[in-house]
């Protein structure tokens, strides 16, 4: 199975007015950016955007690639259970989802083949979640696609961009009191420090 390089777009390109956007059949994505944010707050809603469009790219990359079934919060799930697998419990707390929520993503992955239930060792009661080998290919492929949309990123803003967007982000959601953990150096995630050796 392919990893979807070859059937997708290169990186973006400068459309009209240094807007991004991307050649052929990805050129729908360029709306996205082209949206009138006069009228609100114009970091929030190009946040709320760029999550969207990445969202979409993601998706549509990932179905390119052999994976139709799975779209962002199943991709971030794969990413969160760990070479050890975890719980639906923990993995909800991970996701910032509650139980049952966390619940219909891992039957939705188990359903697909990625992901096995079996009773943990450790605790009767619960369920331990592991990744199948569908699974890990699986997560070598979104390990590669997030690398070429932070590729794409950088290409167009460069790496201290890339540093100072990242420094911001990090900033603005300790200033929000936001919740979810954000590694201050994304090598100490364990996906995308061992995906490769999956």
């Amino acid at each position: 199975m392919g990893n979807g390089h070859s059937t997708c777009a290169p990186f973006p390109t400068s459309v009209g007015g240094g807007v991004v956007g991307f050649p052929g059949k990805l050129d729908r994505y360029s709306y996205l950016v082209q949206q009138d944010t006069s009228s609100g707050p114009e970091l929030v809603t190009l946040l709320v955007t760029a999550v969207r469009g990445i969202s979409q790219l993601f998706s549509d990359r990932m179905t390119a690639a052999g994976f139709d079934e799975i779209r962002p919060t199943h991709g971030f799930a794969l990413t969160l259970i760990g070479e050890d697998g975890t719980t639906a419990t923990e993995l909800g707390r991970r996701l910032g989802m509650t139980k049952q929520s966390a619940g219909e993503v891992v039957s939705h992955l188990a359903r697909h083949g990625y992901v096995d239930r079996k009773p943990d060792p450790a605790d009767r009661r619960a369920r331990r979640i592991t990744l199948t080998e569908r699974g890990r290919e699986c997560l070598r492929v979104i390990w590669a696609e997030l690398s070429w949309i932070q590729g794409a990123w950088t290409k167009a803003v460069g790496d201290d961009g890339v540093e100072v967007l990242k420094d911001g982000l990090r900033a603005g959601m300790r200033q929000l009191g936001a919740s979810g953990e954000l590694p201050d150096n994304l090598s100490q995630a364990w996906w995308w420090r061992d995906a490769r050796s999956l």
